[in-house]
């Protein structure tokens, strides 16, 4: 059940038993009331009848004598005691009030009175309660729904933001302005947003001066690695340097992603031509084309970009062969190793997620680089395993004509 539902319900409860228990204590009350005054006017008619008999020596019209079987007998018993007493039965809506014996009237004086004309007053008052109650929980509900709405839009609202938030818009905020316990809670989430920009932006930073400085000293240190001689040794130095230079290149590429400095330079290619000559310097992968050519609007860099980082991932974390199939409005490429495990396809994309012992490792920065060019590109990256094993990364381009 929703917040806006629980509240309402909660308000027409709170309403209900509320009118309820006032609408009992109400009812009970006038009922007690009625009761009382039907025998006050009941003995007040007894009395009158009493000084009518005494003057007159005989009762009235209607008034009882003696102990008729239609008086009660409760009242009866009690008058034969010498007793003065009232009697009211709630069934035929009736006050009885009797009178014993004087030293001047030898016989008792039994006196009835029908107090109908209350008791549908009466009636009449508990169905108007009734409805109230009713109309007092159908406007308790209102209330709950017109206030769960206003919190439930400010909750949203939170939420969406901390939605965002988490999606990497770290410029989303709140901007709640209330003083109750949801704008302390929007508040929280703004600043959790401000404190999280600010350590992602030092992050950043930090990795952007890191990388920029590393760019000098390693450039010398390739150059004076080329001047090795070309033993074991010469070769496992310039492949470790090669490898270390990629990897900052690759630091400053991220950090220029994220700056949010990158513009593609959009062309028009025709992916079959454009992807033959990167496939050729990865032996062993092959191309597949449809029928009719495939022309796409892209940065050419930024794509070689890509192909050349999924080619390189395949190649080191999967198995042969590696495949690149075009589509009309995307391609994959595919390999033949153990595939993504879970872990890897909950989180391929972040940054130094180097996947498991089954995929060999690596600094896990090939698929981040990728997902950020292909948002600069406009298109969106997919990776999951393929139904019959392997690893498949599809990648979708806007702007696609077959």
């Amino acid at each position: 059940m929703s917040l806006r539902s629980r509240l309402a319900v909660s308000f027409a409860l709170v309403a209900a038993i509320v009118t309820a228990i006032t609408g009992v204590v109400v009812y009970e009350l006038s009922a007690r009331d009625l009761v009382e005054r039907a025998r006050a006017a009941v003995g007040q008619e007894a009395e009158t009848a009493r000084a009518y008999q005494e003057q007159n020596g005989l009762p009235r019209a209607g008034d009882l004598a003696t102990a008729a079987p239609v008086v009660p007998s409760p009242l009866a018993a009690a008058i034969a005691a010498g007793k003065v007493a009232t009697y009211v039965d709630v069934t035929t809506q009736t006050a009885w009030a009797g009178l014993p014996p004087t030293a001047a009237i030898a016989t008792p004086l039994f006196v009835h009175r029908s107090f109908a004309d209350d008791a549908a007053a009466l009636s009449y008052l508990g169905r108007i309660l009734v409805g109230v109650g009713v109309a007092s929980a159908a406007g308790g509900a209102l209330l709950g729904i017109l206030l769960a709405n206003q919190l439930s839009r400010r909750i949203r609202q939170a939420a969406s933001v901390a939605t965002l938030v988490a999606a990497g818009d770290l410029d989303a905020r709140v901007g709640s302005i209330g003083r109750d316990e949801v704008g302390e809670l929007g508040r929280a989430v703004d600043d959790m947003a401000a404190s999280l920009q600010r350590r992602l932006e030092h992050e950043r930073r930090f990795v952007a001066d890191v990388a920029h400085d590393l760019r000098t000293p390693l450039t010398g240190l390739v150059t004076a690695a080329e001047l090795l001689e070309r033993d074991q040794v010469g070769l496992a130095i310039r492949g470790r340097v090669r490898h270390l230079r990629d990897l900052v290149e690759d630091l400053l590429e991220i950090a220029r992603l994220d700056a949010g400095a990158a513009t593609p330079d959009l062309r028009r290619v025709e992916l079959a031509r454009f992807l033959e000559p990167i496939i050729d310097r990865h032996p062993g992968t092959t191309l597949v084309v449809p029928p009719t050519p495939v022309t796409a609007i892209v940065d050419p860099r930024r794509l070689e970009r890509i192909v050349e980082n999924l080619l390189q991932n395949a190649t080191r974390h999967g198995a042969p062969p590696v495949s690149v199939t075009v589509s009309s409005t995307s391609f994959a490429v595919r390999d033949h190793g153990p595939g993504f495990s879970a872990a890897m396809l909950a989180g391929a994309t972040d940054r130094f997620r180097s996947g498991d012992a089954s995929r060999r490792g690596g600094v896990g920065l090939g698929l981040s680089i990728v997902a950020a060019q292909t948002t600069v590109l406009g298109g969106t990256l997919r990776v999951e395993n393929a139904p019959d094993g392997g690893g498949l990364v599809t990648v979708t381009l806007p702007d696609v004509v077959a």
